[in-house]
């Protein structure tokens, strides 16, 4: 968590184009990994017709064992799952009170800024590919089998439907979509790594904004990236 004292707009003073990566402080860092043109926050939110029964539920109201719990609730990034074994809550009515969201971070792992600043390691393959980190989004830890090893992921659906749902949008061209997508493991195993294809129409100053749009189940999820913001020594850097 960045401290309260250090806020978005003190993250956009750009010292990383005015500081040398050796001299950036760790809360310059946290800041450019949380807080920056490069880590933008959004909200996955359930669009669902009011005749339409929540996630977790099949048509007929029984309880669905395939998708966590979908109540905003204490927790990293607000996001709380049903643990195994309790009692599942009562089918959510996102059409009254409050809507249904989950505050979530999309971060480009492969932006130089983000490497130099000590984000996570990204597979080898990634010179061919833009890299997006997800965080925050309504997925159940993997559960632990009799012998404390991991069970099979009970997010596979709701992933499948992610990289199926997931583009970068620019105007006036065809968007480019999610290759592929890989999830973390332990406490990382709800986070997810999109990747998009940098050929064969890269992605330039001259797209001006990028867009990720992320279209599952019944969630959205939509962030803006203004390029002109994402720019390192002079060079765009994604």
């Amino acid at each position: 968590m960045l401290p309260a004292s250090f806020t978005l707009r003190a993250a956009r003073k750009d010292f990383w184009n005015t500081k040398a990566p050796s001299s950036w402080t760790a809360d310059e860092k946290q800041a450019l990994l949380f807080q920056s043109p490069w880590a933008q926050g959004g909200y996955v939110r359930m669009e669902l017709d009011k005749k339409e029964r929540g996630p977790g539920y099949k048509s007929n109201g029984e309880q669905g064992v395939e998708m966590p719990d979908v109540r905003p609730a204490s927790g990293p990034l607000g996001v709380r799952s049903v643990p195994i074994g309790e009692k599942v809550p009562p089918p959510p009515k996102p059409e009254s009170g409050a809507p249904v969201e989950f505050p979530t971070l999309a971060r480009w792992e492969t932006a130089n800024p983000v490497r130099l600043a000590g984000g996570p390691e990204v597979p080898e393959m990634t010179g061919k590919f833009y890299v997006i980190r997800l965080r925050g989004l309504p997925l159940m830890p993997p559960p632990k089998d009799a012998a404390g090893d991991a069970a099979a992921n009970p997010n596979q659906g709701i992933l499948d439907a992610i990289k199926e749902g997931t583009v970068l949008e620019r105007k006036g061209k065809p968007g480019i979509r999610c290759a592929h997508l890989f999830t973390g493991s332990g406490d990382d195993a709800t986070q997810v790594l999109l990747f998009f294809p940098k050929e064969p129409d890269p992605i330039t100053l001259a797209d001006k904004l990028v867009t990720l749009e992320c279209r599952f189940l019944f969630y959205h999820l939509s962030i803006r990236f203004p390029l002109k913001e994402m720019v390192y020594r002079g060079q765009l850097a994604l």
